[in-house]
């Protein structure tokens, strides 16, 4: 578990005079694995510190879910254009897990960047990664094939391959879940290949 107080200073540093005021604005929640706690059409208002557990977004589509993002331990969460523009959103928030969850809410991020300078870096660094990691997405999803799609999901978030379910991993990187099996299958038989001695070397 990532405390929530590294995971800020891991953005920008801050002075230890101002950091348990800015700590005590955020809120220790708990849910429920299979837990929505925001739905399509409404507003989100929180932004979501997760210290255990993982969450993902996603949204409907043709009768099914489609998964645009996942969160695990020591990320922050939410729909970024519904949260700071204060519209409706079309992703829902799900628990994947029981998760332990720092939350703050929208008014009370405002008045800490007024308030505090340091803190508003936190609030740019955190916004210009979150749109990097969506541009790589788009860019992967525009020009990659499915194979090295899952390559680099396996590289960079392994903990999202080891434990979500299988149907969000194969919604997110927008191919079917038996292609991901059949990906998840040819990698394995890869490995065996590279593990087997050659059959026919000489004795």
């Amino acid at each position: 578990m990532k405390p929530l107080q590294e995971a800020i200073l891991e953005y920008t540093a801050i002075d230890e005079s101002i950091l348990p005021d800015i700590l005590s604005r955020f809120r220790e929640e708990r849910f429920r694995k299979k837990e929505i706690v925001e739905r399509s059409g409404s507003t989100y208002k929180k932004l979501y510190y997760i210290a255990e557990g993982m969450a993902k977004l996603y949204y409907h589509r043709e009768g099914k879910d489609i998964t645009g993002w996942f969160s695990k331990e020591g990320d922050f969460i939410t729909a970024n254009d519904s949260f700071f523009q204060k519209k409706p959103s079309l992703l829902n928030l799900e628990f994947l897990e029981d998760s332990l969850v720092y939350t703050i809410t929208v008014q009370e991020l405002e008045d800490l960047f007024m308030q505090y300078h340091q803190f508003e870096r936190f609030g740019r660094k955190l916004t210009y990664e979150l749109l990097v990691v969506l541009s790589e997405k788009m860019y992967s999803m525009l020009f990659q094939p499915a194979e090295k799609r899952y390559q680099l999901l396996t590289v960079h978030a392994p903990e999202v391959v080891a434990r979500a379910p299988l149907g969000d991993i194969a919604s997110y990187l927008g191919i079917s879940q038996e292609t991901l099996s059949r990906i998840r299958a040819q990698k394995v038989t890869k490995k065996k290949d590279k593990a087997d001695p050659v059959a026919d070397t000489p004795v």
